[in-house]
């Protein structure tokens, strides 16, 4: 006789071996259900019994390498896109190349769909950084530009200090 830990994490039995033979060829317990003979005072795996290891399903056979499962995203992969749109929010705003800002905001968004779509992928993160720093930058052109549409001088006067700065 054995009791059984069940996948609610209940405890059950006691249940005779041949209770469960059936219930491990119907599927109800597998390897890693946990097991102890009534009287006994350790829990193990199924598995770790010898006399029901030689019925068990086998697990299944690793698959073969396949440049195709090399494409596909995987579990704990981080999405290249959300880099790349923070690495361009990044330099949108260290190098005052504001113009890149939105390249760094669609960029986020559209790795933030594909994140959704693949919610075993991380990378939220660095796409939210990407958008947050592409709106700053963007935000910085549009003030820059309307700075100087109401300063019209103002290029003038840098290009003005521009040559007078000693040449080497």
């Amino acid at each position: 006789m054995y009791k059984i830990i069940g996948a609610d994490q209940k405890e059950y039995g006691p249940i005779s071996a041949d209770q469960l033979r059936q219930w491990i060829s119907e599927g109800r317990v597998n390897a890693q259900t946990r097991v102890m003979a009534v009287g006994g005072t350790e829990w193990r795996t199924m598995a770790e019994l010898p006399e029901f290891a030689t019925i068990l399903p086998r697990p299944a056979p690793p698959l073969p390498f396949s440049p195709i499962a090399m494409m596909t995203p995987t579990a704990g992969k981080t999405s290249q896109m959300a880099v790349w749109s923070m690495v361009t929010g990044i330099i949108s705003i260290l190098c005052c190349c504001q113009i890149i800002g939105p390249v760094s905001i669609i960029l986020g968004a559209v790795a933030l769909s594909q994140l959704k779509q693949h919610p075993e992928m991380r990378g939220s993160g660095f796409a939210i950084t990407g958008i947050v720093l592409g709106a700053i930058a963007l935000v910085m052109l549009i003030i820059s530009v309307v700075y100087m549409m109401i300063n019209p001088g103002l290029l003038q006067n840098l290009q003005n200090f521009q040559n007078s700065l000693p040449q080497s």
